[in-house]
């Protein structure tokens, strides 16, 4: 039987469960509970009271000097957690239908919070947009989600949401990205946003990745509904960026014992690649080959990364009026 302690070890994953139910006392404080609120803001909580418990269920945790109320959403291994989680507090009890149901007030509540905060901000004269509100499950915090094009000086409707609300307000501006993930709403791919389903965390995204993958389309192909580039162009990102390694890139030229040829398109899924002779003809070659070739039979003449149309975000494979440069000017 293989080493409990050898399990995994190696690999950076979570480990998940589902129930600690069963498990005795000392078993179940070794556990990260995953706690989900309202959209997907994420968060792990320890569990010192040994509480049993099962995905799905309802807890009240203590978060952000306050009681807040999630789901349970996974159950963690302490010993195979990543160490870019951060612990935000204790399990305090798990709900029941009185917490559930004051759960369900607060969002009713926080709707017409919503559409008053958007009738103070016009009364105030305030150029921004309110998104989204959170009312924290034990009522002492109201926080409000808005997006502006630059700094708004909110001081004045700070005071008047306090006086009306009795309760510590804070007001936070998020991004267009950050609104998408909150409002939701179909990609270009016919599913619902990645965004507003699983991602927690947005990186950053420019246009390499899509010329590495070889999309040369229309800039709206590489926008989501933000306006920004579409997340998905990082999944796969990493694997093109081996598959290619030791190759030069789309369009360099290259000397041959067969004449001048340029690079026209590297297959990184059956791994070979198309070179275009000068002369007319095209030969395919293996990734492999290739790069034995390299530097004895092929040398390399003029590098794609060196050529001025590269340096300004254009392609000369991308069709007319559809440049690398277009696509990022859409997503600022």
């Amino acid at each position: 039987m293989e080493n409990k302690s050898e399990i995994d070890m190696t690999q950076n994953i979570l480990s998940p469960t589902s129930d600690i139910a069963d498990l005795d006392t000392n078993e179940r404080k070794e556990f990260l509970i995953e706690t989900n609120f309202k959209g997907i803001r994420k968060a792990y909580f320890l569990n010192p009271k040994a509480i049993p418990l099962k995905v799905g269920e309802f807890i009240i945790v203590d978060f952000e000097n306050g009681e807040d109320m999630g789901i349970v959403s996974a159950i963690v291994n302490r010993q195979f957690k990543r160490e870019n989680i951060e612990v935000e507090g204790n399990i305090i009890r798990k709900s029941n239908q009185i917490d559930i149901r004051r759960l369900n007030e607060n969002r009713n509540i926080e709707n017409s919070i919503l559409i008053n905060a958007r009738k103070q901000a016009k009364a105030h004269g305030l150029e921004m947009k309110f998104i989204d509100i959170e009312y924290k499950f034990d009522r002492k915090k109201l926080v409000f989600f808005f997006t502006a094009d630059g700094r708004v000086d909110f001081r004045e409707l700070v005071k008047t949401f306090a006086a009306e609300y009795k309760t510590r307000i804070e007001l936070r501006q998020i991004g267009v990205r950050d609104e998408a993930q909150k409002i939701g709403g179909i990609g270009i791919c016919g599913r619902e946003l990645c965004c507003s389903q699983f991602l927690t965390n947005f990186v950053s995204i420019n246009v390499s990745m899509a010329r590495e993958q070889n999309l040369f389309v229309k800039p709206e192909k590489f926008s989501g509904p933000c306006g920004k580039l579409i997340c998905c162009l990082k999944y796969e990102h990493d694997y093109y960026l081996d598959e290619k390694k030791g190759l030069p890139e789309i369009g360099s030229e290259i000397k041959t014992k067969h004449g001048k040829a340029t690079i026209s398109f590297i297959d990184v899924f059956n791994s070979t690649v198309t070179i275009d002779y000068h002369s007319g003809e095209t030969e395919i070659i293996t990734k492999e080959i290739f790069i034995k070739k390299l530097n004895k039979e092929f040398k390399i003449i003029k590098n794609a990364s060196q050529h001025p149309n590269h340096s300004n975000g254009e392609c000369a494979d991308c069709p007319k009026n559809s440049t690398n440069k277009d696509v990022e000017k859409s997503s600022k």
